[in-house]
Formats: structure tokens, C-alpha cells, sequence
């Protein structure tokens, strides 16, 4: 069934979705912006592992990105190996609540992206070129962002998450605290404040959520 079933059981309608073909065993879903997602499943990693495993990749406009995936029964979703470019138009993609669009380049290396039921965690970094975000809201102007860091750490029960600027790294504009539970403490600072408007958060406050 995995072989002939469409990919269109895996992946739902989604206002990022642009189309999809394939199946569940090969399948390609497009993004918004240009880009398309291709996956092949690997079955003996799917066995060993009691969920579907696969190894996949996005490429288009500035993306050049891949790594393998695990998605189990339960809603659990592990990326590991996440390498390579992408254009930030794949951030709806993961998560599309986001108050805010950007338009730069990132460079991805994360040993590995913990979502959904069970143990949540991120371990890694991702550099960006310099862009522009805006907020989604019509009509808003939109910011000019330098070249910026995110490192997440995972220790223990929890990841710890900052961002600063990629030449001034003692400049924290963000940080988190995400816990295995999924729930996400988040702090901007002052300087953040400034320099992300978009973001939509005052200098010196935290609000907590759930990823």
C-alpha cells in the first residue's frame, strides 16, 4: 500500500502547500516561494525504528537542504543530519503560525529536530545571510536584518536556545529554554527588541508556550 498510495495521505492541504506527487514511498510536496520537498522511505530504518523513516531532501530558489526523517504513529517527528541552505520561505512550512515573513538565506547544520509527542529537543545551529523580515500584517514595512546565529544546546532535560548576531556573539537579541514536555520559555532583550520589531515582543519580556 505504501508503494501505490498517494502522497497527498501524507502530506494535508496546507496554505504553504503549492502541490504534490508522487506517493507515500517516493513523493515530492511543493513550497510556497519555489521550493519542493522530495523523500524516499528506507525501509529497514523504518523497521528497526517502529515508525517510517526515509531519507529526504529540499532544493530550489537558494535551498540545497536534506537530511533523514523519522515520523512515528503517535505524532512524533525526528529530522537527524539536517545539513545544507535554505531560503526562508521553508520556516511556513514548519511552523506556520509565525507572525512574520522573512526573505534571507540560512545555513542549516542541526545533529538533530525533536518535535511533537515524546522527548522534544533541538541540537545545532543555523547562520542566516543577511535579509529583510516583515510582519504579516498588510501594509507593514518591512526591517533589514544582519547576518544572525541561532545555536540550540541540548543538556539534560532541556535545550537551551540563542540568538545573536553572527559577528557580535555576546550580543543576545533572543533566548529559550525549550523542555522535553514541549513547553518553550521565551525572553527578548532590549537589544532584540530593536533590532527584531517584526517579531512583536518588548525588551525584557518572556512568554511561555508550547512548540
Amino acid at each position: 500500500m505504501l508503494v501505490t498510495a498517494p502522497a497527498s495521505l501524507l502530506v494535508r492541504k496546507q496554505p504553504w502547500r503549492s502541490g504534490v506527487a508522487g506517493t507515500i514511498w517516493n513523493g515530492e510536496v511543493g513550497v510556497a516561494g519555489g521550493s519542493k520537498l522530495e523523500w524516499q522511505l528506507a525501509p529497514l530504518r523504518s523497521l528497526t525504528s517502529l515508525g517510517l523513516a526515509a531519507d529526504w531532501k529540499a532544493s530550489g530558489p537558494d535551498t540545497d537542504l536534506g537530511g533523514r526523517a523519522l515520523l512515528h504513529l503517535g505524532g512524533r517527528t525526528v529530522l537527524d543530519h539536517v545539513s545544507g541552505a535554505a531560503d526562508a520561505s521553508l520556516l511556513q512550512a514548519i511552523q506556520p503560525d509565525l507572525p512574520f515573513t522573512c526573505q534571507l538565506v540560512m545555513q542549516v547544520e542541526m545533529a538533530r529536530i525533536a518535535v511533537g509527542g515524546g522527548a522534544q529537543m533541538l541540537d545545532g545551529k543555523v547562520t542566516t545571510d543577511p535579509g529583510s523580515c516583515r510582519p504579516k500584517a498588510a501594509g507593514s514595512a518591512a526591517t533589514a536584518v544582519p547576518a544572525l546565529l541561532l545555536t540550540a544546546e541540548h543538556v539534560g532535560p532541556r535545550t537551551t536556545i540563542r540568538l545573536t548576531p553572527a559577528t557580535q556573539r555576546r550580543q543576545l537579541l533572543l533566548d529559550a529554554i525549550l523542555s522535553e514536555d514541549g513547553t518553550l520559555d521565551l525572553g527578548m532583550s532590549k537589544d532584540g527588541a530593536a533590532a527584531l520589531p517584526f517579531v512583536g515582543l518588548p525588551g525584557g519580556a518572556r512568554i511561555q508556550g508550547k512548540m
